[in-house]
């Protein structure tokens, strides 16, 4: 094996499977929370976080904007049955693949506001749903599902309370357990801390100071079962690696040998991830992908994509736009300045859900932690200000603008990134052609 052959296959087999890394974690992580809170197998089972705030790092780039109950569904033993209460607010269903390829099934794509029992059967076999089950046929064997329940209607109303209601009586149960009378499956809500750890770093820093590590857990997620779809492609490109990497391993010199070429081509894919997204700014200097979820055989925006905002919806479900930098191109920085953001009369975008500005860490895309504990402006912020010109302006500032304070988003006196999100895009955001306003600097502190 040449030099630049395990180069090759490291980088283009970390490009690929590199959205696999997270969720395999994410999953092992979330199996030992749930059976030391629960006693019961983390799969098929809803969960979510008691609140929100800094302390949730497991998933990238998490929301502020809704109330959530995600469950990794395995249809491998039989058929798993979800029970939807009536609920006439606003909420999505988001149905993913283990690489966040989205698909659609006649649940995500038309949420039930009257409620429903539903039926996630495998497609190609066959099982006897009970009666007024409506079938689901799934793609893949694993799967993600992720529920999420709007906090404020599109008007401003407070729809919290009703949205934890909603969570808490949402039920998942395997066919072979399921009882409509019973209250067994509910969503299981879990303090935040058993969502604290970062899959993020993991995979950073992993890349970074372990990455023979890293590739041997990335080996690990690939040869399992639950890992689906894989083409004729990925297997030769999987038994490609592996065969090279095992023959790396093996040899005595590894500082100069073919395990360094291979830990090079591995650096050398995430350099390019992070490269792809960094560098795709517009006329504004916010970062926006249109294809999120449907990627095709784009590997390197799906890695991208994972690494930024994970478990992100499709432009029909949503509009992102992400800022590490001004207007002028300097990092954001809250110890240095404080910076505004105009929406002129009109220049909102077109919603059916909301808009919202998010501040998150730069570096692991986590929200920030201040002393209001708000970490959210958005279209049904309660007080939002609107000008006399018709225009709103949000504060990006570490400390308070003293008006105005509905308008002000806290961040950290250091750096920082923003997160634009349009749910529900109508007009030039769900064409993919809006593009948020430019984010001005003040004076130095």
């Amino acid at each position: 094996m040449s030099n630049r052959e395990g180069y090759d296959l490291a980088y283009e087999y970390t490009v690929r499977f590199y959205p696999r890394y997270f969720t395999w974690v994410q999953f092992h992580i979330n199996s030992e929370n749930s059976q030391q809170e629960s006693g019961e197998s983390f799969a098929n089972r809803l969960t979510g976080p008691l609140g929100m705030g800094p302390e949730y790092k497991v998933v990238v780039a998490i929301n502020d904007d809704t109330i959530y109950a995600e469950a990794f569904l395995d249809l491998s033993n039989g058929p798993v049955i979800l029970t939807i209460p009536e609920y006439q607010n606003k909420y999505s269903i988001l149905q993913l693949d283990v690489y966040g390829n989205i698909f659609s099934t006649v649940l995500s794509a038309n949420p039930p506001k009257n409620g429903g029992v539903y039926g996630f059967v495998e497609r190609g076999t066959f099982y006897d749903l009970p009666d007024g089950v409506i079938r689901v046929e799934m793609p893949y064997p694993f799967t993600t599902i992720a529920i999420r329940i709007d906090k404020y209607s599109s008007s401003g109303e407070d729809h919290i309370a009703a949205a934890n209601e909603f969570r808490s009586e949402l039920r998942m149960q395997t066919l072979a357990n399921y009882d409509p009378n019973s209250d067994s499956g509910k969503t299981l809500v879990l303090p935040l801390f058993f969502f604290s750890p970062s899959v993020k770093l993991m995979a950073d820093e992993g890349l970074a100071k372990w990455p023979e590590s890293f590739l041997t857990t990335l080996q690990e997620a690939m040869a399992s079962p639950e890992t689906q779809p894989l083409t004729d492609d990925d297997r030769v490109l999987m038994q490609r690696f592996n065969t090279a990497f095992a023959v790396a391993k093996s040899l005595v010199d590894h500082d100069s040998g073919p395990l360094a070429d291979i830990i090079r081509g591995a650096q050398a894919a995430y350099a390019a991830i992070i490269n792809r997204w960094q560098s795709h700014r517009g006329p504004t200097n916010w970062i926006h992908f249109d294809n999120v979820g449907h990627w095709g055989t784009n590997y390197l925006d799906r890695a991208a994509l994972t690494e930024y905002i994970q478990v992100g919806n499709d432009r029909k479900a949503a509009f992102y736009a992400n800022a590490f930098v001004d207007a002028s191109g300097l990092p954001l920085d809250g110890g240095s300045f404080a910076y505004t953001i105009t929406f002129a009369k009109g220049q909102q975008p077109e919603y059916e859900r909301f808009w919202s500005m998010t501040a998150y860490t730069p570096e692991y895309i986590e929200l920030v932690p201040n002393e209001l504990n708000k970490y959210v402006v958005a279209s049904y912020t309660p007080g939002l200000v609107t000008a006399e010109d018709g225009s709103v302006t949000i504060y990006v500032q570490a400390d308070s603008p003293k008006t105005e304070n509905a308008n002000w988003l806290p961040v950290p006196k250091g750096h920082f990134s923003l997160l634009f999100r349009v749910y529900g895009p109508q007009g030039s955001a769900l064409a993919g052609t809006y593009v948020p306003p430019k984010i001005h600097r003040g004076l130095p502190k």
